[in-house]
């Protein structure tokens, strides 16, 4: 989540309270900013709507609000969210916005861009906890993110402590009677979608999610995505998009010399190619549920470890971050 500084000539102030330190990103519907509360001295993020968006920001609002009630896990910090004056370059307009913990050291994505050639694999195994801690508490809530993915995990404080962002695109996937019920908007990032996706079928949440988990588990251990898309059929002769037809086929051996050959991905080892082929199979029902993802004997290291294992992989994710050098392809 790296900033650039905003070029403005005036003071650009919302609500009368938060002092724009500078851009973080620009969305769709929205644009993040880091600023300065002035009434506490603190640095948070400001997340403020286009006014065609209202639809995508109250949803967002009731999702940060169940996560504030439930006491949801490993999710980023909210402080609130209100209409007010937004303040820029001597203009003034009501804008729709919500206050967020700000996650000062970055993303998943920009530490992985530091390190040489992904995360090793006990630090992937304490990531994917954290991440797993979280959604699994989403999901007993009825909620999915739907855009599970490096960019929207981020590092907060001196612990980096891995918290998830971006409800943006979040959704109930259960009905009044707490019924699970099919999903229909597609919507998520390409390198990520799950086929159902896709192919545009009504989908299940958690097992669309689960197939996300899996391909940014995968980016994690080796600085590469999995495969461009999760698709049998594709008319490039280019072979990275051809990969997802091997696993979809179940031609495990053939997609891993192929990776080997078309991005030089080899030697993972054996449990974590195990847990990912199971995560990201084509037959949502065949992926494994998030109980099973924790029993399974990739993640039977830190499933249960003590605290100080625990703060040993958090600091060791840490040196990993910060003695290495960038380059992402």
């Amino acid at each position: 989540m790296s900033a650039s500084k905003c070029n403005t000539s005036h003071k650009i102030i919302l609500a009368d309270r938060y002092a724009i330190i500078s851009d973080i990103h620009l969305g769709t519907s929205s644009q993040l900013y880091k600023v300065l509360d002035e009434k506490t001295g603190e640095i948070k993020v400001a997340k403020v709507y286009e006014n065609n968006f209202s639809k995508t920001f109250k949803k967002e609002t009731t999702i940060f609000n169940m996560i504030q009630i439930f006491n949801i896990p490993n999710t980023i910090r909210f402080y609130k969210s209100s209409v007010g004056n937004f303040t820029i370059k001597g203009y003034t307009k009501k804008k729709m916005y919500i206050i967020l913990e700000y996650g000062s050291k970055g993303c998943l994505f920009d530490a992985l861009n530091k390190t040489k050639n992904g995360f090793t694999e006990d630090v992937c195994q304490y990531i994917l906890l954290n991440i797993l801690n979280c959604v699994e508490a989403l999901h007993k809530k009825g909620i999915c993110h739907r855009d599970i993915k490096t960019e929207n995990i981020v590092l907060v404080g001196d612990n980096y402590d891995i918290k998830l962002i971006d409800f943006g695109l979040s959704a109930k996937f259960t009905n009044g009677e707490n019924q699970p019920k099919k999903l229909i908007t597609f919507v998520g990032t390409p390198y990520y979608f799950p086929p159902e996706i896709l192919e545009k079928k009504p989908y299940d949440g958690p097992k669309a999610e689960i197939f996300c988990i899996g391909a940014t588990l995968f980016t994690l251990m080796t600085k590469k995505y999995a495969f461009d898309e999760a698709k049998e059929e594709n008319i490039s002769k280019d072979p990275k998009k051809l990969l997802y037809k091997l696993i979809k086929t179940k031609k495990y051996d053939e997609y891993w010399e192929l990776l080997k050959k078309c991005k030089g991905i080899d030697n993972l080892p054996p449990k974590f190619k195990d847990i990912f082929l199971k995560m990201v199979a084509y037959n949502p029902d065949e992926r494994p549920s998030i109980e099973e993802i924790k029993k399974d004997k990739f993640m039977a290291n830190v499933v249960n470890a003590s605290e100080e294992y625990i703060n040993f992989l958090r600091q060791k994710m840490i040196d990993e971050i910060e003695f290495a050098s960038p380059i992402f392809y």
